[in-house]
């Protein structure tokens, strides 16, 4: 599409992102906090750069499955030492999250695992724990997950908590009994891939609340219903880009669609960056 007198037009696979141009609106600068970097181009984060975004969360994904220890170390080891220095080559802060996936458990040695994340975390410097939770809730998954809930209240780090497609609002609940259960305050869980069916079982709960602008989950307008219905001070927007079809430019969509709704720009500021900062320890 042409560009017009009025802003640039960008296709962003089924999403088109209509990014206004000065002297209309300036692009607000946000965080993506659920990105898996791995299957990102460093054109990408050149392009994300372009329109605001000063820095994304790089969470640990399954990869589908490891057969090792080893080999999730492996994974970890590309993040911190690949992956990260990309997305800061292309002018946004890489804040890296390291975490067992639920569906990424090691087919053998996850106690070992386990046993030395702690200094895995200090290691690499990690910003946060993540991307963790429940698959299909099996037991290993909820002893793996109530492990890491337990290193993350020791080593003093922020949780970024996935929720799963299926029997999401079940498994929610497991979920927020088991974080009721650990030591780790609730205001440093982020439960991400929340919708506006199980957003009411979350409420009460004390955690931030992750909205993912993605094809599978929700569209930037249905973003903009659900942050338009609730009281923002603890809701994260998000993309949750990886290997599959995503929306590179969703939050900046959602941006435009909450000032198109007429939200104030402060309410916009905080779901797509001040509540992410805050979560990341930089108020």
């Amino acid at each position: 599409m042409p560009a017009t007198d009025r802003g640039q037009w960008t296709l962003d696979w089924v999403l088109v992102v209509r990014i206004p141009s000065a002297p209309l609106m300036a692009p607000m600068k946000f965080i993506d906090a659920h990105v898996h970097a791995n299957n990102r181009s460093s054109e990408d984060f050149a392009r994300l750069a372009a329109v605001g975004c000063e820095g994304i969360v790089a969470v640990a994904g399954e990869e589908g499955g490891f057969r090792s220890p080893q080999s999730v170390l492996d994974y970890f080891n590309r993040l911190a030492r690949v992956d990260c220095p990309r997305v800061e080559a292309a002018g946004v802060r890489c804040h890296l999250a390291l975490g067992i996936h639920p569906a990424g458990i090691p087919a053998h040695g996850v106690d070992e695992l386990l046993g030395a994340f702690e200094d895995t975390l200090r290691g690499y410097q990690a910003a946060a724990l993540g991307e963790i939770g429940l698959q299909h809730g099996k037991a290993e998954e909820e002893r793996v997950l109530s492990a890491q809930l337990e290193i993350a209240a020791q080593v003093g780090l922020p949780v970024v908590l996935h929720t799963p497609r299926k029997n999401k609002k079940v498994l929610l609940g497991r979920i927020l009994q088991m974080i009721s259960d650990s030591r780790l305050a609730p205001e440093r869980v982020l439960l991400d891939h929340l919708n506006g069916q199980v957003l009411p079982e979350a409420l009460g709960s004390g955690c931030l609340l992750g909205l993912s602008v993605h094809p599978t989950k929700l569209s930037p307008a249905e973003a903009c219903d659900i942050v338009a219905a609730n009281d923002p001070t603890r809701l994260v927007l998000s993309t949750d880009m990886g290997s599959n079809p995503s929306y590179l430019f969703g939050i900046p969509a959602a941006i435009s669609a909450m000032r198109d709704r007429g939200l104030a720009e402060e309410t916009i500021r905080m779901v797509v960056y001040d509540n992410a900062k805050t979560f990341l320890g930089h108020p």
